[in-house]
């Protein structure tokens, strides 16, 4: 794909009923896709960071797995493409991404923490022809479970602040393979924000991550790719609780902690990719 990433119009067509990801979401995901009207326009909404009040959460949801669709499809991976995914919770964008593009021959695998996450995620999937493995597991033990260059594609969907929440909520008691992740998710981000404004994520957090990206890099063939995105809601703007300069750059703090590693990887800028919000990297 040469043109511009993310155009709206197309962008509507891949979502709108019958479009290519639209046909291959869950059936629930579908009957709420279909009872939503101007579509196009909500798109638009949709594909805007920081993200809006006035979003609408299915078409948003949907244009996650158009967006993962047109970044896949611009460094073109062989249509048989092997994926992995750490920390996916329960949230399928590049599984019903990797579904399009390939037609059903990809094969993911992820390694994910949280329970009744990871039972989420199946219900939503288990209508693919894909194959799909879900190990639950903290993604710092992958390499227990993977072989070594065995991927053509690595991603990263709304993950970086996933390991660090995890990271940092582990040492004070909280079991985060058990609990209900998005009641607990406010005390998880707290103490993030604590150990940040104390200057503690270089040994607590930062380690965590970096070894995650490194055995990412690690799993993923030389030539394959690596993608990260991140997103903030408006609605977070000003609140006291929450540290919306340290989400806000997400992706230019792992950026710059890649970049400071010895991982042979360069970074790759595509048209209409904001970099910001999302990095695709090749493994060299």
């Amino acid at each position: 794909m040469s043109e511009k990433l993310w155009e709206p119009a197309r962008m509507a067509g891949l979502v709108s009923p019958g479009g290519a990801i639209e046909k291959n979401l869950d059936p629930a995901f579908r009957a709420e896709l279909a009872a939503i009207d101007h579509i196009p326009s909500r798109v638009v909404t949709a594909l805007t960071d920081p993200k809006p009040l006035d979003i609408n959460m299915p078409v948003f949801n949907a244009i996650l797995a158009a967006q993962y669709y047109e970044v896949i499809a611009a460094i073109h991976p062989p249509e048989n493409l092997r994926i992995y995914e750490p920390c996916v919770g329960a949230s399928p964008p590049v599984i019903f991404a990797a579904e399009t593009y390939s037609g059903g021959a990809a094969s993911y695998f992820t390694i994910n923490l949280n329970k009744k996450l990871c039972a989420q995620l199946r219900q939503k999937i288990a209508h693919l022809k894909m194959k799909t493995q879900i190990v639950e597991e903290n993604a710092l033990g992958a390499l227990k479970h993977l072989e070594p260059k065995s991927f053509d594609l690595a991603c990263f969907h709304h993950a970086v602040n996933d390991i660090l929440q995890t990271a940092v909520s582990e040492p004070r008691g909280m079991d985060t393979t058990q609990i209900d992740w998005f009641p607990n998710e406010r005390q998880m981000i707290e103490w993030l924000a604590e150990d940040a404004r104390a200057g503690r994520l270089e040994t607590r957090g930062k380690p965590e991550l970096m070894q995650i990206v490194g055995d990412a890099v690690r799993l993923v063939k030389p030539g394959g790719h690596m993608i990260f995105d991140h997103f903030n809601w408006c609605r977070f703007i000003g609140v006291d609780w929450f540290p919306w300069d340290l989400f806000y750059n997400f992706i230019p703090m792992t950026r710059e902690w890649i970049a400071a590693s010895s991982l042979p990887v360069r970074e790759i800028r595509l048209d209409g990719v904001d970099p910001q919000w999302w990095m695709v990297l090749e493994v060299l």
